[in-house]
Order: C-alpha cells, then sequence, then structure tokens
C-alpha cells in the first residue's frame, strides 16, 4: 500500500491506466499530443509532439508498482539503457527531446539528490544518443499536472484519489461506474446510521438522551498544553485557544488529544465535531441549519471504548474470535 502521505496513489491504478492518465494529462496540456496504443511494441514511444518542423518530442510512461524503487537513478537509468536501439533510431528520424514520465518521487539534494544524479546520466545519454535533451517529470513535478486537471480527468481514475479529492468525490452524485456508486451508497448509509447514533446527546451522569447535539452544544474555552513543532524548537507555552470545537475544526494537524476531567464534555465534542464532518454525507434536509460550515470534511467514525469494552465482556461472545482490525 502506498504512504498515506502523497497526495495522489498512483500505485493503485496499474500500469495500464497510469500511463491512460498521463496521457490525458498531456492532451489536456498540448491539444498536438498524440498518445501511442497500448500493450504493443511501441518502439519506445507511448506518445509524442511535434514542437516545430523537424522536431518531435517522445514521452515515455514508466510506472512504479510500490511507488518507490531502492536506487530510482539506476532503474530509470536502466530503462534508457534497455532502449538504446529504439533512441538511436528516433534520433536518426528527428527526434530531438526524449522525456521519461514515472510516478517514483525524486530528492532534491544539490549534487548527490537523485534529481541531480539522474539528471547528470541523461545529459550523457542524451549526448551519446544524438538529442538535444532527455529529461525526466518526476512524481512531485506530476502532481502539479494533477491538480490542474479538470475535474472529470481526476474522477476517471478515481482510485487514485486520497483526502479531500476522495471526499469531494463520494460526496458528488452521478459520477463514476455502477461499482462507485455502490461504494458511495455504502459510505453514505455508514454516515447516515452515525449520524443518527449521534444526534442526540450521550450525557450518562445526568441520563440527558433526548436533547439533540446541536441544539444543546456550547463550546467552551480550551488551553493548549501541546502542539507539533519542528526539531530543534522549543515547546511553545501553554496558550488559550478559544472554543474547543472551533479550534479543532479549523486546526491544520490531523491529530487531537482531548484531555478533561469526566463529566467536562468530551464525548459531547466529538460527537458535535463528527456530525459537523459527517453532515456532508447526509440529506440536505437533514442538516440543521447552526452547524458551522466548512470547506474540507472528512469521513468521520467514531469508536466509544467503553462501549467497546462492554461488547467484549458480552456472555455470548465467542472468545477464540475476539480479533479486530480498525482501518481508518
Amino acid at each position: 500500500m502506498p504512504e498515506s502521505r502523497h497526495r495522489y496513489l498512483y500505485e493503485r491504478l496499474g500500469d495500464h491506466d497510469f500511463q491512460q492518465l498521463v496521457a490525458a494529462l498531456l492532451t489536456a496540456q498540448f491539444p498536438d499530443f498524440v498518445p501511442m496504443a497500448l500493450r504493443q511494441a511501441d518502439g519506445g514511444r507511448d506518445g509524442l509532439r511535434d514542437l516545430e518542423p523537424g522536431k518531435v518530442l517522445i514521452y515515455q510512461v514508466k510506472w512504479s508498482v510500490s511507488g518507490k524503487e531502492k536506487d530510482p537513478v539506476t532503474w530509470l537509468d536502466a530503462v534508457v539503457r534497455k532502449e538504446a536501439k529504439n533512441l538511436r533510431r528516433l534520433a536518426g528520424e528527428g527526434v530531438r527531446r526524449y522525456m521519461l514520465v514515472t510516478n517514483v518521487p525524486s530528492t532534491s539534494k544539490p549534487g548527490t539528490g537523485t534529481y541531480d544524479r539522474l539528471d547528470r546520466k541523461l545529459e550523457e545519454h542524451a549526448k551519446a544518443f544524438g538529442f538535444e535533451e532527455i529529461s525526466c517529470v518526476w512524481r512531485e513535478a506530476l502532481n502539479p499536472w494533477v491538480d490542474n486537471a479538470p475535474t472529470e480527468t481526476k474522477w476517471a481514475y478515481a482510485e487514485m484519489l486520497a483526502g479531500w479529492d476522495l471526499i469531494r468525490y463520494l460526496v458528488a452524485e452521478q459520477v463514476g461506474t455502477a461499482k462507485d456508486k455502490g461504494l458511495r451508497d455504502l459510505v453514505r448509509k455508514v454516515a447516515s446510521a452515525q449520524w443518527d447514533e449521534d444526534e442526540r446527546v450521550k450525557f450518562s451522569q445526568s441520563e440527558v438522551d433526548r436533547e439533540k447535539v446541536v441544539d444543546l452544544f456550547v463550546d467552551v474555552t480550551a488551553d493548549r498544553i501541546r502542539a507539533v513543532v519542528p526539531a530543534g524548537r522549543d515547546m511553545p507555552p501553554i496558550t488559550t485557544i478559544g472554543g474547543a470545537a472551533e479550534y479543532v475544526l479549523r486546526s491544520a494537524p490531523l491529530f487531537t488529544l482531548v484531555r478533561g476531567a469526566p463529566g467536562q464534555g468530551k464525548s459531547t465534542l466529538s460527537q458535535y465535531l463528527c456530525q459537523v464532518h459527517r453532515s456532508w454525507f447526509v440529506p440536505e434536509s437533514a442538516r440543521p441549519q447552526s452547524l458551522p460550515a466548512i470547506t474540507k470534511p472528512r469521513f468521520p467514525l467514531r469508536f466509544d471504548l467503553s462501549e467497546y469494552a462492554r461488547w467484549l465482556d458480552t456472555p455470548w461472545l465467542n472468545l477464540s474470535s475476539r480479533s479486530v482490525e480498525c482501518v481508518s
């Protein structure tokens, strides 16, 4: 599974769809781009452009199963060497530029990073084969192409989506295949079930269970006692951050630990925050107008550990099957 730090999960596409994605991105940028047929002997050409009379730019797509290689420079250098016969022929036919496109990321340390190291090797190959330039589009250069692509292009390759792009895809109506529609319906059913479950306050100390969270909730002030700090810097002092819900909803860090004594509203806070994000996935008629607007919702899954503990102690539960896998 590709690392979650990646903006787009190209590895989920496979080599066939990844090549089609690159072709779609290049066609959107350059109307004169001509993609080659897939799964055929292409002579080192996955696509081409006529830059000007007598000068052609060739694109060659190279996909990595894991999205990373132990030594990406050696891997890509071997790609060029393997195409040596084709490259000499293409140079003789008037091709002057050759560009690799890959889903592998580079490193940028001057002189020793993979970007500079490969660049030097490609310059040598360009001179040896008779090209003006051989270059590479690494993953970090490919990402902006996808960022600027039409929404329809992104959604045509929905398997690669993550984060906010995936949320938008799941919320949108009438897009994608029947399989994607089934996934979208499932996500909405889960959101709807948990919406109903968290709609009312669960305040066991006073047995308040008939009031709606959005009607009863009052944001309370909180103090930030810890924060994510870059290495080498001092820990920031304790600061008052205003309302706890307001802070978490606008906070950049992905993880927040809320501490408080029993009865101070931690569970109600978590219910309220989940309802704010979950409101994107329920029918508009069910969304209370009092919920704050957010621009980038997440899909919330709320787990009550006390209920989980009670479930584990259920007498009829088979002790040999007490194995629960949680995926988020």
